[in-house]
This record gives C-alpha cells, sequence and structure tokens, in this order.
C-alpha cells in the first residue's frame, strides 16, 4: 500500500536560483532518511529525454505512448501526454517517495517555498497561493512569513523536512 507523499513547491521567476536550492536540498533530505522524488515544470517548452536515432526515440517516432527503459540501475518512463501533477506526485508516492519537490508549477495548490531574487520579484508573492516561506538572495523580513537566505539550505531542509 503506497502512502502520499508530502509534497513542497519551490517557485520564483526565471534565474532566481531554484534548481541550484534544488540541488543542495536533495542530499541534506535523503540524508535524514527521506526519499526524495522531484518534478520539475517546462512552462511551455517541449523538452526532449530522448537522443534522435536512439531505440525509445524510434519507438515513440513510431507512435508508441508509452516507453520504458530499464536497466540494473535505473528505469525512465517517457508518456506521449502531459499529466496533471497531482497524477505525477501520486505515481511518485507509489514508487515510495516520502516527500515530493516540485520546481515551478506556480499555480497548484500545495505549500510552496517562494524565490526571491530582486525587489521587484517580490510581487510573486501575491500572485501564488500556500505561501510557507521565502527564500531569498538578501536580508529581510516579512511580517507572516519565515525568511531564508538562498544559502543557507540546513536551515531550508530542517524547515521542509519538518513540514510546517
Amino acid at each position: 500500500m503506497s502512502m502520499k507523499p508530502r509534497v513542497v513547491q519551490l517557485v520564483g521567476y526565471s534565474d532566481s536560483g531554484k534548481t541550484t536550492l534544488l540541488s543542495r536540498l536533495i542530499p541534506l533530505l535523503q540524508r535524514q532518511g527521506l526519499r526524495v522524488g522531484v518534478v520539475k515544470h517546462d512552462g511551455g517548452h517541449d523538452f526532449e529525454l530522448d537522443q534522435p536515432g536512439k531505440d525509445t526515440w524510434r519507438y515513440r517516432e513510431a507512435g508508441a505512448s508509452l516507453v520504458a527503459i530499464s536497466s540494473q540501475t535505473k528505469t525512465a518512463f517517457i508518456e506521449q501526454q502531459p499529466l496533471p501533477l497531482e497524477q505525477i506526485v501520486a505515481r511518485m508516492g507509489q514508487a515510495g517517495a516520502d516527500l515530493v519537490l516540485v520546481e515551478g508549477f506556480k499555480r497548484e495548490h500545495y505549500p510552496k517555498l517562494v524565490l526571491i531574487r530582486k525587489p521587484q520579484d517580490r510581487e510573486l508573492l501575491a500572485a501564488v497561493t500556500n505561501v510557507v516561506a521565502i527564500v531569498t538572495w538578501d536580508e529581510w523580513e516579512h511580517g507572516g512569513l519565515p525568511v531564508f537566505h538562498v544559502d543557507d539550505a540546513q536551515a531550508i531542509a530542517s524547515f521542509v523536512q519538518k513540514g510546517e
């Protein structure tokens, strides 16, 4: 029986440090015994996971709706349709994730850490829902939310782990 994983989103404008911060948080959270899944939102681009000419690419080009490749160390699925974030999270839970960190998907309802790199980025706080903390490049205070410096990955990981 699968458990429903906890979900935390990291949202921010382009070049706000989302990917770098996630790359720092993942090993810290894994060391705490959490099995961490990550979802990256591609924001309207048509990403290409396969390499042209490779077998899985050829299968997709031939019209397969779902292609999987598996080795002794990993498995990847490529599905030829967009899925709602909720379904992706559920699948990660079925695969054993305790925590799913989501980069992007600003309009979803999960708890969010908002990355603020420049003062004008603060407008994002009013544009998204369910903000639980702010991650910033500059020192500033917010009346109602915890504020973390982007370089304090340990404190951010502790906050995420506690699920506050």
